[in-house]
């Protein structure tokens, strides 16, 4: 069995509980998941079965959109509501134009630290592991983009809705105190779920009571999603069986020997790609590359 589920993770089961909880379900098949999502969140989460366990990288690379709550004026050592209270301050009560400024401010690039509570490891250990005994280690930053943030709703003085779409590895929870420091006040995220990953939509996500049924009713292929499934989105590249033969060997193709045989798309510079057969088959994972005027494609996976 190889493909995607697209789930349902609820609150309160952590991403590997969802795993744990596929492969009771569908016993003897390899299972993993395509992103991480904190124990108290909700939303989408994408398993990968059987050989598709093997595209883990590539699919952790989609932008994802959240639906977040942000608690104006109470601030926490998690900087969302399981933790502490490390701090309480009177929100004030703000204009549309003034929430809009602050929200300005976390869209783009930006360097972001993982925070303590979280299941980064470093030395060996999951920063949790460390703020559960009150050490604070020293964790890298990483480089994040924040795409857009929409301000859906807000009940003042206390709550704002947001959705916002950034790219993987943006802790949603530290943007919201980050936002609520910048107000002047704190805050902390008291909610969220995950609308999509990449591909993957909250809409058509199953839950796991609903895949039970599924299983039961030996129907599972109606839901499993094929191992091409996220990279559908963008142009297919067709290849003959003597170029899929020489990419798999050299690890790249040139482009230029592409565009002048018929019937073949050209690629997009950039995001992953399909690679398939003349007959439509998938083949592997690309990515194209511009560089002094040379288009090259480059192996990413062979499927």
């Amino acid at each position: 069995m190889n493909g995607f589920l697209n789930l349902l993770k609820p609150p309160g089961m952590t991403s590997h509980d969802m795993v744990d909880a596929v492969r009771k379900k569908l016993p003897g098949v390899k299972a993993g998941h395509g992103g991480t999502l904190d124990p108290g969140a909700a939303g989408v989460l994408p398993i990968l079965l059987g050989k598709v366990t093997k595209l883990s990288p590539y699919i952790l690379e989609f932008s994802k959109v959240y639906r977040a709550e942000l608690h104006l004026g109470i601030s926490t050592d998690t900087a969302d509501s399981y933790g502490a209270v490390t701090r309480k301050k009177e929100p004030p009560v703000l204009g549309q134009d003034e929430l809009n400024y602050y929200i300005s401010f976390f869209t783009g690039e930006m360097e972001q630290t993982p925070p303590m509570y979280s299941a980064v490891k470093t030395k060996g250990k999951k920063l949790y592991e460390y703020a559960r005994k009150g050490e604070i280690v020293e964790r890298p930053s990483r480089l994040v983009r924040v795409y857009n943030i929409n301000l859906i709703s807000y009940s003042p003085p206390e709550k704002l809705m947001l959705e916002i779409t950034c790219s993987s590895g943006t802790y949603v929870r530290s943007l919201c105190e980050e936002l609520g420091n910048k107000i002047g006040c704190g805050g902390h995220m008291s909610f969220l779920v995950r609308i999509a990953s990449g591909p993957f939509h909250l809409t058509s996500a199953q839950s796991l009571e609903e895949l039970a049924v599924v299983v039961r009713a030996d129907r599972t292929g109606h839901v499993l999603l094929p191992p091409d499934y996220p990279f559908r989105g963008n142009k297919k590249l067709l290849l003959t069986e003597e170029q899929i033969t020489r990419l798999f060997v050299n690890k790249f193709l040139n482009i230029d020997e592409l565009i002048s045989v018929k019937g073949l798309t050209a690629p997009v510079d950039g995001p992953i790609q399909a690679v398939y057969t003349t007959e439509g088959e998938f083949a592997a994972l690309i990515r194209c590359k511009t560089s002094d005027n040379h288009n090259t494609l480059i192996l990413l996976k062979k499927w």
